[in-house]
């Protein structure tokens, strides 16, 4: 490659197009990261230049970081063309920076600094034929994405996007500091010159044996690095150019989307940040290779798994839109039914090493894999989950898990579910195994879930029975649930923790209450009331506890099992008072309800197909 170091005239100031490939990332810099020191870096190259016009001296030339451009196979119309390699939000900047200089410069009625910008700005237009191909008036061509509002911002048709965000900031910053002398025409000039003669960039010319692959994965742009998704699509687009498909095509039908700020969002799985789109291809590598990676070595496997896999290109294009679909389709389920409920519970736990294997289910079609038999597989999954989470088990082996039960389950797609069920009720060992009946059945009687337990375990478990004990005829047909439902529904305990300001022992217990301290945490004593009530019960007496939730609470867990005695429960008197031994009967009764909803390996296989518990 040859490298050179270059003012912006020698860039700028021809009739060239730098084209930015289509498989490179939309335009990112803001104004925080980016614009705002672009424009302090100019600035004081400005202020240096003037400094020196005043003394003799000599401008000591601003050096604004580096670009890549390789060799395009052919030209456009007589216009001499080079594809941007690296560097591209850089050369964007520039021009939307000189466009807002020539809005100022316009505002001023300074023509002869509005010429110079111009020819920094546009192609001479005896060079092109413009009814053809309006675009090569621009010095510049963004990707795909970002054409449309490139276009329209050059044209003068202001909008609200980033490119006129940016226009509009430049523009901003470039009057306020006009107005600031008393010549403005005069420090124009000085800014012409500046942008002209003043400023600097590496310039890299690929040659013919340069591999620009390697050199777009080795380059970053300033303060923005290159995301995986980034490198994943040049490498794509790469290769399809390479075997001379349509590559505008093939960004239109399956890319597009994916330049969408919906998949650019950033979102924290585990204690990593990244874009939605790296964690959704993350999911989605793991379903196809079934092998275990870093986040961090996401491209590198993409790049193996490539080379290794029998598919076209196209059909990997075409699986990766197909399959963003069924993300989304995951990720925004509406939260009633067997699925939703899980879904949901998975975002709340913050559990997401299953998701490749859903990708894999629900990817099978209805021929293959019958929405009932999914279900099933959905609540074998969710029954592992849960019960390992109330037994407080470690999910440090989840990864594994799930990367080989999609192995399984592309085995015998067409019996997915039962193939499941044997797979996770085969495992062993306190780091996989699936919790039995009587272990699950112990744990929710007699263990402290609430202080052994992180408190969102606790609330989707009593959000579960609360849905369990819903009917038909019940007003409403699942509990208030999201992501922020501690602004809702919160733990209560009937049997407060500082039991001893009210609650006297039995009479008959010769412990006086020793055992009360765990007994109050156990699910037999829990339940949801909202916030504002929460704080208002406080410690007070049974009798007035009993009168306001009464009064105040719509719940089935409170009116089914505690206001009133649970079916079956043979306790004399049951709301005169609130003991030891309501608070185990109503955790026993409790505890059969969520055997139900969440079943063991031979309780689901015992099942018709598609058999649901929650609320559908």
């Amino acid at each position: 490659m040859r490298a050179d170091t270059v003012d912006l005239r020698r860039i700028f100031g021809r009739d060239v197009r730098y084209t930015v490939p289509l498989f490179q990332r939309p335009y990112v810099w803001n104004r925080d990261d980016n614009w705002s020191a672009l424009w302090e870096d100019v600035r004081r190259t400005i202020e240096r230049a003037e400094q020196a016009a005043r003394t003799g001296e000599t401008v000591a030339p601003h050096f604004l970081g580096a670009v890549v451009f390789d060799e395009t196979p052919y030209l456009s119309s007589n216009l001499e063309t080079r594809q941007v390699i690296d560097g591209q939000q850089r050369l964007t900047t520039l021009q939307l920076f000189l466009f807002a200089a020539r809005l100022s410069a316009t505002s001023l009625d300074h023509e002869r600094s509005v010429r110079l910008l111009s020819k920094f700005l546009e192609n001479d237009e005896d060079l092109f034929d413009r009814e053809k191909n309006p675009d090569h008036l621009y010095k510049v061509w963004p990707t795909n994405a970002d054409r449309d509002e490139f276009r329209a911002v050059m044209l003068g048709q202001i909008g609200d996007g980033r490119l006129a965000e940016a226009i509009a900031y430049f523009r901003q910053e470039i009057d306020t500091w006009l107005a600031e002398t008393p010549d403005p025409n005069e420090r124009l000039e000085a800014l012409v010159q500046t942008m002209r003669e003043h400023l600097r960039l590496v310039v890299i010319d690929l040659e013919k044996h340069d591999d620009a692959q390697v050199v777009f994965e080795t380059l970053n742009s300033r303060g923005t690095p290159l995301e995986h998704a980034d490198l994943i699509k040049n490498l794509l687009f790469r290769n399809a150019e390479h075997t001379g498909a349509d590559i505008d095509r093939l960004y239109a039908t399956y890319w597009a989307p994916f330049d969408q700020d919906e998949w650019r969002t950033e979102q924290t799985t585990g204690r990593i940040t990244r874009s939605r789109l790296d964690v959704f291809l993350t999911y989605w590598l793991t379903m196809r290779s079934r092998r275990e990676f870093t986040a961090s070595a996401l491209f590198k496997e993409f790049e193996r798994w490539l080379l290794e896999a029998p598919v076209q290109t196209e059909e990997v294009f075409g699986e990766l839109a197909r399959y963003a679909e069924i993300y989304d389709s995951i990720d925004q389920h509406p939260l009633h039914g067997v699925e939703g409920r899980f879904l949901y519970r998975m975002k709340v736990m913050q559990t997401s090493t299953p998701m490749p294997l859903l990708l894999f289910l629900y990817g099978l079609s209805d021929d293959v894999l019958p929405l009932e038999r999914r279900q099933r597989a959905v609540r074998a999954i969710d029954s592992y989950l849960v019960r390992r989470a109330i037994l407080n088990l470690s999910s440090r082996d989840y990864n594994h898990v799930f990367r080989e039960l999609v192995g399984t389950a592309a085995q015998q797609p067409e019996c997915a579910d039962e193939a499941l069920i044997k797979a996770l009720s085969a495992l062993q060992g306190p780091h996989r195994q699936w919790p039995t009946d009587p272990e699950f059945r112990a744990a929710l009687e007699q263990d402290p879930l609430y202080s052994r337990l992180y408190r969102h375990r606790v609330r989707v478990l009593l959000e579960a029975l609360e849905d369990e004990l819903r009917t038909d005829h019940t007003e409403q047909l699942t509990a208030p649930v999201g992501e922020h439902i501690g602004a809702k529904l919160t733990i209560e305990h009937v049997m407060p923790q500082s039991w001893r300001d009210n609650w006297p022992p039995l009479a008959d217990d010769p412990l006086e209450g020793a055992e009360r301290d765990e007994l109050v945490h156990t699910l037999g004593n829990l339940t949801l009331v909202t916030a504002r009530l929460n704080p208002a019960l406080g410690n007070m007496p049974w009798q007035d506890k009993r009168q306001w939730l009464s009064e105040h609470s719509l719940l089935r867990l409170t009116h089914g099992t505690l206001l009133n005695p649970p079916p079956a429960v043979g306790v004399c008197d049951w709301a005169g008072g609130w003991d030891e031994n309501r608070i185990r009967a109503r955790g026993t009764y409790l505890a059969t309800l969520a055997l139900h909803i969440w079943p063991s390996a031979d309780s689901l296989l015992a099942l018709p197909a598609g058999s649901g518990s929650e609320a559908e």
